[in-house]
């Protein structure tokens, strides 16, 4: 049975070009009613829908409080009722097989995102002008078989003006951050969601729909300083939500790492390491990559955990990093996650930078992975969240000459010899 579709349409101040959307929807050939949900994203007036064979109209408004085209999507998808969400923009015409190559590609493969080709025509010419498909999306699809075979940035392919996936993703993944407001990126960073959850991201060549003006790329160039001031906002903003090291910048301390460390000293089994030799590992770590660490205290004879000395506590009070028992997104359930979860195994010394680079190796595998050392003993399991999604089992074994620690360290001798400057 063919699927029941709701397409979600977000709307501010575009009376023609939603016209030309409604009517590129009226002439589809899906087989059945279409739901289409226009979700106005508060403009002055609202917009008009009028009547269409074959489709059920439904507008449902937001108040203007700057631009929020993630929240208006969450809000048209709210309304919707149908099994596949179709997202497309207020000026983004879908073409003749639109929704009935979406739906196939969601028959094949339940689980994905799809983003069909989003093609563009000038307008502002008698007759229109086609301007074809960007190239780098054109480039980007050819590169990777249609993001089949994209690495862990696909999410950058992902657009919402012509994105579908069933309802239960949707949900699955907690729609758009309706937080984000701004031109861009909650596209990327719900298609960067969706791939952390387990789900593949696939672009479908035959959704073509047709976009009324250039892309924003062209468009930037009538004025450079405010596309400049555009995208650098919303670089910031990703930064913030997306852990991948290719959309944040080496040094800032994020509220949410990358890479998340735990390290229970209280585990059964583990040698007993003092204070010096976990100051060293806590140090190594941090400065690692883009860490944070969450340290378990050992438990004492009787099975409770021992506080942290007062010395070692002090040490990173002012580091926040640095967190006992519990991370913050693991308390309150935050939507941003890190990427990598990392269990230390057997403390060592790690060199700088050196730990984000193996759990990279192992992200690109796909796999679960042990870092060991040149004896084969396990000094780091990691485990990459979307591996642990889709219930990936095998793991890849990256081997490190890293130094494992003893358990008593005299941290003077360590300080003296790493902190040495050599003034010749």
């Amino acid at each position: 049975m063919t699927p029941t579709v709701s397409v979600v349409v977000p709307y501010y101040r575009d009376q023609d070009g939603l016209s030309a959307v409604l009517t590129g929807l009226a002439e589809q050939d899906h087989p059945g009613p279409i739901q289409v949900i226009v979700a106005d994203d508060g403009s002055p007036t609202a917009p008009s829908v009028g009547e269409y064979d074959g489709l059920e109209i439904t507008v449902v408004r937001q108040e203007d409080r700057g631009f929020r085209a993630a929240a208006a999507r969450n809000l048209g998808a709210a309304a919707a009722t149908g099994e596949v969400l179709a997202f497309l923009d207020g000026d983004t015409v879908p073409q003749p097989g639109y929704l009935g190559a979406v739906v196939a590609a969601l028959r094949r493969e339940p689980g994905a995102l799809v983003v069909g080709s989003r093609k563009h025509v000038d307008m502002s010419v008698d007759p229109p002008r086609d301007l074809g498909e960007p190239q780098w999306l054109a480039q980007a699809w050819e590169t990777t078989e249609d993001l089949r075979h994209a690495d862990h940035t696909g999410f950058r392919y992902v657009i919402s003006a012509v994105l579908s996936c069933r309802r239960e993703v949707f949900e699955a993944v907690g729609g758009f951050d309706a937080s984000m407001i701004g031109y861009g990126g909650e596209d990327w960073e719900f298609a960067w969601r969706a791939y952390q959850d387990g789900y593949d991201l696939r672009h479908e060549s035959a959704a073509v729909a047709v976009h009324r003006g250039a892309d924003w790329g062209a468009r930037s160039l009538a004025d450079l300083e405010l596309a400049r001031q555009q995208k650098n906002a919303e670089s910031i903003r990703l930064a913030t939500r997306i852990t991948h090291p290719t959309m944040r910048q080496t040094g800032v301390v994020h509220a949410v790492p990358d890479l998340s460390v735990r390290w229970d000293r209280s585990a059964p089994g583990t040698k007993t390491y003092d204070d010096g030799a976990a100051a060293l590992v806590i140090a190594d770590l941090l400065s690692a990559g883009d860490v944070h660490v969450t340290l378990r205290s050992p438990r004492d004879e009787y099975g409770s955990q021992v506080r942290p000395s007062a010395g070692l506590a002090d040490l990173f009070a002012a580091d926040p990093r640095v967190h006992r028992r519990m991370a913050p997104w693991e308390e309150d359930g935050s939507r941003v996650q890190p990427r990598i979860d990392v269990e230390v195994r057997h403390p060592c010394r790690v060199p700088r930078g050196e730990l984000q680079a193996a759990c990279e190796d192992i992200a690109q595998s796909e796999l679960l992975g042990d870092i060991v050392d040149d004896a084969g003993r396990i000094l780091f399991a990691v485990t990459p969240r979307r591996v642990k999604a889709r219930g990936v089992t095998e793991v890849h074994r990256v081997v490190r000459s890293w130094a494992a620690l003893e358990p008593d360290v005299r941290l003077e001798d360590v300080f003296r010899s790493e902190g040495a400057v050599d003034s010749t």
